[in-house]
């Protein structure tokens, strides 16, 4: 009864991973899918001016960002990777791609981020570990041929594709809980707290897997 309690909690609990990720995915999409749209968007016209390149930036980072957080969980559904191997290579290498253009543009993205050289620093080390993950779980495959390691590494690295989620869920607890509506006010904790607690229960994750590995 306990073991059927935690596969059910598990099912729920991926189920509403993978809604809250085509959520998001599709919000970064909509609003700024397009490079004339995103201009529109208040968290972009209230910053001001800005160089050129930021807006197109931005745009890349958004469509890649989201991209990768809507089809990233497709990658540890089980039954895909045995019965759809080619299709679990192919999602593979769009999330790969989307990822190393959302991380790069990221970095960049994070030098203009509200809240100051605190909440600049916090998105900064988000894009530098979402690239890093992201290196060590293809080396763990490609080079390594290590299907164990290489899924420590994505599920590091999707916890950190899900701080998309965190921050927009903290930023609307932030204005209910604390009245904090103006994001130089929130972001110097967001921008931590958005990815810290996932990469630790990504750890959590793999620790329990480890461990029931090694009684298997």
């Amino acid at each position: 009864m306990m073991n059927v309690r935690k596969r059910a909690f598990r099912g729920w609990g991926f189920g509403v991973l993978a809604f809250l990720a085509l959520a998001i995915g599709a919000y970064a999409l909509v609003l700024y899918g397009t490079p004339e749209g995103l201009r529109q968007r208040m968290f972009v016209s209230e910053k001001g001016a800005l160089p050129e390149l930021w807006y197109n930036v931005l745009f890349a980072h958004a469509v890649s960002a989201g991209v990768a957080l809507a089809v990233g969980w497709f990658q540890f559904m089980k039954r895909l990777r045995l019965r759809m191997p080619g299709v679990h290579r192919a999602i593979g290498c769009v999330y790969a791609v989307m990822i190393a253009i959302g991380g790069m543009t990221g970095l960049y993205l994070a030098f203009y981020a509200n809240g100051g050289w605190i909440a600049q620093a916090g998105f900064g080390s988000l894009s530098v570990l979402w690239l890093y993950t992201l290196y060590r779980s293809l080396k763990s495959i490609l080079v390594d041929r290590d299907p164990r390691e290489h899924g420590r590494w994505m599920v590091r690295n999707y916890a950190l594709s899900c701080a998309a989620i965190s921050l927009r869920l903290y930023i609307p607890l932030a204005a209910v809980l604390f009245g904090l509506t103006d994001t130089n006010d929130t972001f110097a904790v967001i921008a931590w707290i958005a990815w810290i607690p996932n990469l630790l229960i990504a750890e959590r994750l793999i620790g329990r897997r480890n461990a029931a590995a090694a009684r298997s």
